[in-house]
């Protein structure tokens, strides 16, 4: 489960971010999880095969001591008769005497030589599956010891990964907060111009810029479901953004913004787009303190959650080229900004 999420990592290089270095990171931390993978998988494979060999050990060792008492036996009885046969040799002359002492040694022994051959070949694979339990054990070792060293190839890169977001979280606030002093101080002198005037409400202020800008504002992971098969003979029409409850969900364009929840959903962001297409966001935790009014690409409209039929928080996001009831597949979207 952790291979196939990291596979898909997407922390973005956005604003100001050094787009190679984070995709370098990025690139170490898959490659990570993909080893993680399959160091857990060829030491699956080995504790399968000890535990086949470890039935297959005492499966054979019940049978031999099953099967000890009747080779015992038999070896009495194989002495017994050759003790009688000589006997009968050197005793009596008559070939008939000593032909009869053989026939009854051979009545005697026949009824455990299956015994004694069946003990032998089990013998044989007892040795046989012990040499290779313990080749397997030795294996096994062997990878624990690589699986435990994945596990800490993997946490640094992600250590490394989380270091680079941490620096461009606080390189946009950065800019974020002087762009917030410098528009505070356009205000201002706006204020002063215009005293005896009333002031229109302040817009709210972006958090990042451009034309499209990704839907989530923090670490995120998502990969291409369009078209993949939901409850109720649905299909999936937008793009699952698997992030941490609370991250920010922003404008990803300019347009007028509307909440309202259902019950599929949850809450819900509804944004119809100045670039003539309509945008949709649910299973919100919250929305954002910006009422229904017309916003800037990369304002706060709301923050990932779980609510309505989601059960790991993230934002369902999708886009209607034109307007609504026109979907189409927004991972394509996404994929080039987060």
């Amino acid at each position: 489960m952790v291979a196939t999420l990291l596979a898909v990592l997407a922390l973005a290089p956005r604003a100001d971010a050094d787009a190679g270095e984070l995709a370098r990171a990025r690139a170490r931390a898959n490659e990570a999880a993909a080893e993680l993978a399959r160091a857990e998988s060829a030491l699956g494979e080995l504790d399968a095969e000890i535990s086949s060999l470890e039935v297959r050990i005492n499966d054979a060792e019940a049978r031999l001591n099953a099967l000890r008492t009747a080779v015992q036996e038999h070896a009495v009885r194989q002495f017994v008769t050759m003790e009688v046969t000589q006997y009968a040799s050197y005793v009596e002359g008559d070939i008939n005497t000593q032909a009869r002492a053989e026939t009854l040694g051979r009545a005697a022994t026949r009824g455990n030589q299956d015994a004694v051959e069946e003990f032998t070949a089990l013998s044989e694979d007892l040795a046989v599956a012990r040499e290779g339990l313990a080749e397997r054990k030795q294996a096994q070792e062997q990878a624990i010891a690589e699986l435990t060293r994945r596990r800490e190839q993997l946490q640094t890169e992600l250590r490394r990964l989380e270091e680079l977001e941490r620096r461009r979280v606080e390189e946009e606030r950065r800019k974020a907060a002087e762009a917030a002093r410098a528009e505070a101080a356009r205000k201002e002198a706006e204020r002063r111009r215009t005293a005896n005037q009333p002031s229109a409400p302040a817009p709210a202020t972006p958090i990042v810029t451009g034309s499209f800008v990704c839907p989530v504002q923090g670490a995120v992971a998502f990969v291409d479901s369009w078209g993949s098969p939901r409850s109720g003979g649905r299909r999936h029409k937008g793009v699952d953004m698997m992030a941490a409850t609370g991250t920010p969900t922003v404008a990803p364009v300019s347009g007028h913004v509307t909440h309202r929840g259902n019950g599929i959903g949850g809450l819900s962001w509804h944004l119809q787009g100045d670039d003539g297409n309509y945008y949709y966001g649910t299973h919100l935790s919250a929305y954002a303190n910006v009422g229904a009014g017309h916003v800037q690409a990369g304002t706060v409209i709301g923050y990932v959650g779980s609510t309505g039929n989601a059960s790991t928080p993230h934002l369902h996001f999708e886009v209607h080229v034109g307007g609504r009831g026109n979907a189409v597949n927004p991972y394509p979207y996404v994929a080039r900004v987060c």
